[in-house]
Formats: C-alpha cells, sequence, structure tokens
C-alpha cells in the first residue's frame, strides 16, 4: 500500500511539474538617486540613472528595474516606495518645506521637515481631518511617523509608468 501511495505521489509531481517562481512586476516610485547596473548587485557597468520620483517597473523577483530606455538593476530597494499597497500610497511633497508633525494639526510637535519633492508614503484609509499618517525614508529606512497635511502633497499611485513624480511652483 505504501508503495502505491508513493507512486501515485510521485507520479502526481511528475505532471504538475516543477513549482516556479513568478515574477511580480510592480509599480514603484524612486526616493533617491541611483545608479543602474547592467548586473545584479551594483555589479557590472552604470547604465543609466533613475531619479527621485521616477515611476518604475520592478521585478521583485529579478530585481530588474525598468524606466523609459534604462533597463537595469538597482543596487539596493531601500530606496523604493511601492506606488500602493492597500490604503498605504506613495506621495511627493509639494512645497519647498513640509513639517512631519507628531499629531494631525498644525500646532502640533513637528517630528522633522520633509523637503520639496520628497517621496513618502501615506495611508489614505487612515486620514484624519484632511491629515495623512505617514512614512518617510531616511538612509533607506522607512520611519511610520507622523501627519502631513493633504494639501501639501499629491498622490503618485495613479501616475503612469515612466513618469516623473516631481513639482514645481514655476
Amino acid at each position: 500500500m505504501k508503495k502505491i501511495i508513493l507512486i501515485v505521489l510521485m507520479a502526481a509531481m511528475v505532471v504538475i511539474g516543477p513549482v516556479t517562481t513568478q515574477a511580480t512586476v510592480m509599480k514603484e516610485v524612486v526616493t533617491q538617486k541611483q545608479n543602474v547596473y547592467s548586473k545584479q548587485n551594483g555589479q557590472g557597468s552604470i547604465i543609466g540613472y533613475i531619479y527621485r520620483g521616477s515611476v518604475i517597473k520592478y521585478d521583485s523577483v529579478s530585481k530588474r528595474t525598468m524606466y523609459r530606455n534604462v533597463n537595469g538593476y538597482l543596487n539596493t530597494g531601500y530606496y523604493l516606495a511601492p506606488a500602493k499597497i492597500n490604503t498605504w500610497c506613495a506621495a511627493v511633497v509639494t512645497s519647498g518645506a513640509l513639517n512631519l508633525r507628531a499629531q494631525p494639526n498644525s500646532t502640533a510637535k513637528i517630528i522633522t521637515t520633509l523637503g520639496g519633492n520628497e517621496v513618502i508614503r501615506v495611508n489614505t484609509g487612515a486620514m484624519k481631518n484632511g491629515w495623512y499618517p505617514v512614512a518617510y525614508n531616511r538612509s533607506g529606512y522607512w520611519n511610520w511617523e507622523g501627519y502631513v497635511n493633504s494639501k501639501y502633497v499629491i498622490r503618485v499611485d495613479g501616475f503612469s509608468y515612466d513618469s516623473l513624480a516631481q513639482f514645481s511652483t514655476l
């Protein structure tokens, strides 16, 4: 009986075939200018650059990135923000400087100041009185604290691939 079960299981594995990891191409927003390399892990030659605010295609399995005519590898994924995951969306600061507040109001303690065109993540599902909870990237690490007023940021989850999310007062 054990031999029959073993044979059936082995036959099923042959019919089903090997399990393959399927590539997941995600829409990401670059939070800091990065070099693009011809090979993985910062190896090979630099074949281009991707600037902060670029909306790219990023293959989470191969780590390959595609932006306009640049198709290669980033040295790190630490400086990427998913365009949208659940209620969290990438956004860009539209003012020259924006105070990140400890509470959702303009008199709350200032945690830090975000720069113009800085890419952040906002929680659209937890907005309070026009204030988004925020995640901001410092040195490749996301800090999940604070609030910004929604009138000073633009969500970029609706931007198309190959867009550049940067804003000016000109």
